[in-house]
C-alpha cells in the first residue's frame, strides 16, 4: 500500500451579502451611538448589539479558506476563518465516491437530475490554470463542489482511477 499525501489551501471568494450585512450592522451601531448621545442612553444597548452582530456576521468570517488534505483515498476538508480559526468540515472516503469529474464534464449528465444535498467547498470563482472546479457525487446523497489543482487530481487518480474522469 502506497501512501499518497497532498495538501491544497484555497481562498473562497468573499460573499457580497456577508459584506452588506456586516457594514449595515456597523452603520446601525454608529447611528445608535449618535442617538444615545443626543436622544436617550437606551440606544446604547442597540449600539453594542449591532457592534457584536457585525463582528460575528462579517469581521469574524471576512476571509474564508479551505484546506484539502488528501491521504491514501481519504480527502479531508478544513475551513479556516481569518487565518486563525480552523474547523474540520468533512472527511470523505473516496472509495464511497460515485464519480469525480470537472464541473463541465459530460460524465456528470446522468447525475444532474438527482435530488442531493450540495456542499460547496470551492473558491466560488471561474477556473484558472492552477485550479479547476470538480464535482464529486458521494454515496448517492451528496454533491460536493471542490477546487483542485493538478497535483491533488493526480493523487486522487492513483487512488481511484476508475471513478475520476478528467474530461
Amino acid at each position: 500500500m502506497t501512501d499518497t499525501f497532498q495538501e491544497l489551501l484555497i481562498q473562497r471568494k468573499p460573499s457580497q451579502m456577508n459584506k452588506i450585512l456586516g457594514f449595515t450592522m456597523v452603520g446601525l451601531a454608529v447611528l445608535s451611538v449618535i442617538s444615545a448621545i443626543f436622544v436617550s442612553l437606551f440606544f446604547l444597548i442597540g449600539a453594542v448589539l449591532c457592534g457584536v452582530l457585525s463582528y460575528f456576521i462579517y469581521f469574524g468570517r471576512a476571509v474564508v479558506e479551505f484546506e484539502y488534505t488528501y491521504m491514501d483515498k481519504e480527502l479531508r476538508v478544513d475551513r479556516i476563518y481569518n487565518q486563525s480559526k480552523r474547523k474540520q468540515v468533512d472527511v470523505f472516503d473516496l472509495n464511497k465516491a460515485e464519480i469525480v469529474a470537472p464541473a463541465t464534464s459530460y460524465h456528470l449528465d446522468n447525475f444532474k437530475n438527482r435530488d442531493v444535498t450540495v456542499s460547496d467547498y470551492s473558491t466560488g470563482l471561474e477556473d484558472t490554470d492552477e485550479l479547476k472546479t470538480y464535482i464529486m457525487y458521494y454515496e448517492g446523497k451528496r454533491k460536493i463542489v471542490l477546487s483542485l489543482n493538478d497535483k491533488v487530481v493526480q493523487a486522487i487518480r492513483t487512488g481511484i482511477p476508475s471513478k475520476l474522469k478528467l474530461s
